[in-house]
């Protein structure tokens, strides 16, 4: 099994993660690299992705588990996929993994975003911190996100948030820019994945 690290620039910003996984399934099929099936009536590619992307969002940090028949020399696997993708997607490197280890979506617990903005928001920072709740509405349903909010800080120009990303939960795009959309000047992008 071989984990990739991918760059999603803004091309591909809008692209969902259903298509996303598409994508990958036929860009794998274009090269001669001897993916691993499942079995099954319709077999397909054993690919395990990392948490989904917010549509609107860029990430310089997504992952993708690709399985193997035979070894496989992880900078052919890098060349060939490359060269079989769009314009928008860099795989930033290729390297083996052991297959005993668990999942992306297992392993993930936090995602870091960052985002341009204008002016000091300090005193929006102070406000989100220092709050026990922040609710939104999910499903017609009051929902508190502040618990899911592990740091939040502001460096130039520049606001930082990470925020719970596991199988338990994870903030919404629409959440996440609501917090600050009277001072964001750009999009959102992910620039981390922690395992804790």
């Amino acid at each position: 099994m071989q984990r990739i690290r991918i760059k999603y620039k803004k091309e591909m910003k809008f692209i969902g993660h259903l298509d996303m996984v598409r994508l990958w399934e036929r860009a794998l099929r274009r090269t001669d690299l001897p993916a691993a099936y499942s079995e099954g009536f319709n077999p397909r590619q054993k690919l395990s992705f990392g948490p989904p992307l917010p549509l609107g969002f860029t990430s310089e940090c997504e992952l993708l588990d690709i399985y193997f028949e035979k070894w496989v020399n992880p900078e052919q696997t890098k060349n060939l996929l490359s060269s079989t993708l769009p314009k928008g997607i860099e795989i930033i490197e290729a390297g083996n993994v052991f297959l005993a280890r668990a999942s992306i979506t297992a392993e993930i617990k936090t995602a870091v975003y960052s985002a341009d903005v204008s002016g000091d928001i300090s005193e929006k920072i102070s406000e989100v911190l220092g709050s026990k709740e922040i609710i939104v509405q999910r499903k017609e349903k009051d929902f508190n996100i502040r618990p899911m909010i592990k740091e939040l800080s502001q460096s130039g120009n520049t606001v930082n948030i990470a925020v719970q990303c596991d199988n338990f939960g994870s903030i919404k795009a629409q959440e996440l820019t609501g917090m600050f959309k009277e001072n964001l000047t750009g999009t959102f992008r992910r620039i981390a994945l922690y395992c804790s």
